[in-house]
């Protein structure tokens, strides 16, 4: 079995999310600081964790990155007029995009009604991308998204 060390600041549902799909591959542990043994992690995730990282581990983030990089990305994104933003998985050290799902957003849209769609891709999105890193196995974002695991919303199928 697997162990992953999830780091955060403050607590996220994402949190519960990774725990809840990893717990028959990987024995988590959460913290709130970088242990001095981190070496014994197989993966390390990030999940809304502010303190410093000189190690390569796995991040989420509330843009597509490269834009947006700041800590208030949603807020930049809809004073900046954007029309698309989304959510980007990517290694912290080396800065290499793992995935990346895009939302769009309409004229109607409030800061709130974004800021809830990012939580909800990042909950449904990140467990299933740690998932596949952990099992060393190749994956499409879009093939993750589609498979029955939860809509993110805006599509005219549903029209949620």
């Amino acid at each position: 079995m697997k162990r992953l060390l999830i780091l955060y600041s403050e607590y996220t549902p994402v949190i519960d999310a990774i725990k809840y799909s990893l717990q028959e591959l990987a024995e988590v542990v959460c913290a709130e600081k970088v242990p001095e043994k981190k070496d014994k992690y197989d993966l390390i995730v990030l999940s809304n964790y502010n303190g410093k990282v000189d190690f390569e581990a796995v991040n989420i983030h509330y843009s597509l990155l490269p834009a947006f990089t700041g800590n208030e990305p949603v807020k930049d994104a809809i004073l900046a007029g954007v029309k698309v933003t989304g959510v980007t998985v990517f290694y912290t050290k080396s800065k290499k995009i793992i995935s990346q799902y895009p939302i769009f957003i309409n004229n109607s849209m409030h800061y709130e009604e974004v800021l809830e769609e990012l939580k909800y891709i990042a909950q449904t999105l990140y467990p299933q991308v740690i998932e596949k890193i952990i099992k060393n196995e190749l994956f499409e974002t879009r093939s993750l998204m589609a498979q029955g695991y939860g809509c993110s919303g805006g599509c005219a199928k549903c029209k949620k």
